[in-house]
């Protein structure tokens, strides 16, 4: 057992293994993440809904979304963007993995008599012939992403974005990682049956990689008959950190914004977002 458990609570490489496509493809995770979505008290899936509308409403104004705009929404979710955006007008397309959230997705559209087009894919490898005037990434997903994922990601985005359009995605930020602390929780049950409608048995462990600014949440999760581990990466940059990044890429044209709503950058500030223009 003390082996066992050494070899539990040991320290992976960074990125050594990277499993976030089954947060929305296995079917009960997939269901409590959809609700978290729902939740609009809730920042686990989607920022609340306060903070969303004002999101929204920046977005609208700032990118002039009206009709005959094309707007995609990588990792669109439930359609809780999508669905303001075709409102407004736009020709908008959602991306995701999980078919829990965009089959709500496309009932929400459905009952407002909306036409949005959703697609069960992965923005990693998404390739079409559609090109966007504005690609938006909400809720820090960028973060999530290995180095290789996000040089995937940004591939995507100049394949699809049209000449003057924008890429617009918000990150996690330096002073956040500053706050994490390393961690070892046990509990049957973790987090409330989050990951099994079974019996189980959860253990959390969190990480820190400071030289590289990453943060990692190691969820362990036993069942009678098998075991299953899910990562949470977290790559926490400084704006100098992310622009080098973007410019590697082929974006040079960067601007820092303090969130998703306009305001000016804060260093002290948990998150941070960026427009990004071919």
């Amino acid at each position: 057992m003390f082996e066992e458990l050494t070899t539990l609570n040991a320290r992976p490489a960074l990125y050594a293994q990277v499993t976030t496509p089954e947060l929305w493809t296995d079917p009960h995770i997939s269901a409590r993440m959809l609700a978290a979505h729902l939740d609009p008290e809730a920042d686990l899936a989607s920022y609340r809904a306060e903070y969303l509308d004002q999101v929204l409403d920046w977005i609208i104004d700032r990118f002039d979304v009206r009709a005959g705009l094309r707007v995609a929404d990588f990792g669109c979710g439930p359609g809780l963007c999508t669905t303001r955006l075709a409102r407004a007008g736009a020709s908008v397309t959602g991306l995701d993995l999980s078919s829990r959230s965009l089959g709500h997705a496309t009932r929400l559209a459905r009952a407002s008599e909306l036409s949005v087009r959703y697609l069960r894919q992965d923005y990693l490898t998404y390739r079409d012939t559609a090109r966007y005037d504005l690609i938006l990434m909400v809720m820090r997903d960028y973060c999530a992403l290995p180095p290789d994922g996000r040089r995937a990601l940004l591939c995507t985005v100049r394949e699809h974005l049209d000449p003057g359009g924008a890429f617009v995605f918000d990150v996690d930020s330096a002073a956040a990682f500053a706050e994490v602390r390393e961690q070892a929780l046990y509990a049957p049950g973790l987090m409330d049956g989050f990951w099994s409608d079974r019996p189980y048995f959860g253990f959390l462990n969190t990480y820190r990689y400071a030289r590289e600014r990453v943060s990692l949440d190691k969820y362990e999760i036993f069942e009678a008959d098998r075991r299953r581990t899910f990562c949470n990466w977290v790559r926490h940059f400084t704006p100098e950190e992310l622009t080098a990044e973007l410019a590697e890429a082929g974006f040079a044209d960067v601007d820092v914004l303090g969130d998703l709503t306009g305001t000016p950058y804060d260093s002290e500030a948990p998150r941070f977002a960026a427009v990004v223009r071919v």
